[in-house]
């Protein structure tokens, strides 16, 4: 089967690392290709049998709603259409809002490209990610269009349930193999751990703000952020401004992040809003003890059996996160309750179980 995946980059991001597990599982029995709209290196290891195609438009404008137009352009959805035409996909997968609207726009128009079954996948809170008037309304002429839509979770699908009239289903992320292990018994570091892009949506100036809390308490604990981002310096002033220079680190990226939290007392997340959360699947996998932000659209929650395998605190409320880190360090025996329990979930996220979700999903729309 030859599966034809259109993503906005190949960049490091939650959606492009689900694109580079599912891409390297599929590959192992099927032609992928992937298509991205930017010009930016590969930053995943892919299988040395994808194709990788780039829609590549320089574009100078920096309103959102003008760089998302000016990248469904014309010119985009002639290249576009011509890949698909030389490829001749059996199927094809749009992830994210622009690489979806650019697909649909050519199965609307395009005779050949009509028959070809195209699967969305959602991969953030709607409510923010179609919060734009403008992407509201092509979002609600356009995804009626598609066969089928992969949902993180069940909150994300009920947004669209009065817009969608297709098969839809809810399938979590896959994890790379490297994080399904046991959970490290010994002593753990003295260290608070969050993973993520330096962006608003993380809010890692609530983790700081919390964080500046514990270090009242206890000193020799430090807080390592590892994720690169516009932020960076804003969060460098933060960091000074709260005098947390001497125990709050941007670690930037990493391609060794296993290594650098496997150990960590807590692993904590402080998203204003989420789809289904790398990072903190990975850390849960891990066995770190997790504490997160219960934020839209629901993606923590479905994870986390809160004080079982891990904390939720409400979204934004600093309070409550200083009370959870508070207790992760001072109760070691929910310490180990919360690590035993979450690395107990590892299997649920093997890349095979999660890839055979899809596949069985992909081979029913075909079917139809």
């Amino acid at each position: 089967m030859k599966i034809l995946i259109h993503i906005m980059s190949m960049q490091k991001g939650g959606a492009e690392r689900v694109v580079a597990n599912l891409s390297n599982y599929f590959a192992q029995t099927d032609d992928i290709i992937l298509v991205t709209t930017l010009k930016e290196n590969v930053e995943y290891n892919l299988d040395k049998n994808i194709q990788v195609y780039s829609l590549y438009n320089k574009t100078k404008k920096k309103n959102k709603l003008s760089r998302l137009m000016s990248k469904i352009s014309l010119n985009n959805l002639n290249k576009m259409k011509k890949i698909i035409n030389a490829i001749k996909p059996d199927v094809i997968l749009g992830f994210l809002p622009e690489p979806s609207f650019r697909l649909l726009v050519l199965k609307k128009f395009v005779k050949k490209i009509k028959s070809i079954p195209i699967i969305i996948s959602v991969r953030n809170d709607p409510k923010i990610e179609y919060h734009n008037k403008i992407i509201h309304f092509i979002m609600q002429k356009l995804y009626p269009i598609a066969e089928g839509f992969v949902f993180q979770t069940q909150e994300a699908k009920n947004y669209f349930k009065k817009i969608l009239n297709c098969k839809t289903i809810v399938i979590a992320n896959p994890i790379s193999q490297e994080f399904i292990t046991e959970r490290y018994s010994g002593e753990r570091e003295k260290k608070i751990v969050t993973v993520g892009r330096l962006e608003k949506q993380k809010n890692q100036k609530l983790l700081i703000k919390a964080f500046g809390e514990i270090h009242k308490k206890y000193p020799d604990y430090i807080l390592e952020i590892y994720g690169e981002g516009k932020l960076k310096y804003e969060l460098m002033n933060y960091i000074k401004e709260m005098n947390l220079s001497n125990c709050v680190f941007l670690k930037g990226k990493t391609d060794s992040i296993k290594e650098k939290i496997y150990k960590a007392k807590a692993f904590v997340l402080s998203s204003n809003y989420e789809g289904m959360p790398n990072a903190l699947m990975e850390a849960l996998a891990l066995g770190v003890p997790c504490i997160s932000t219960d934020c839209p659209c629901g993606g923590p929650r479905e994870l986390i059996q809160n004080n079982v395998n891990g904390i939720l605190v409400e979204n934004n409320n600093c309070e409550e996160m200083v009370k959870a880190i508070y207790n992760v360090i001072e109760n070691e025996k929910l310490n180990k309750t919360l690590s035993v329990n979450s690395n107990n979930m590892k299997e649920e996220f093997l890349i095979s179980k999660i890839a055979d979700k899809w596949k069985k999903f992909i081979n029913e729309i075909r079917e139809n």
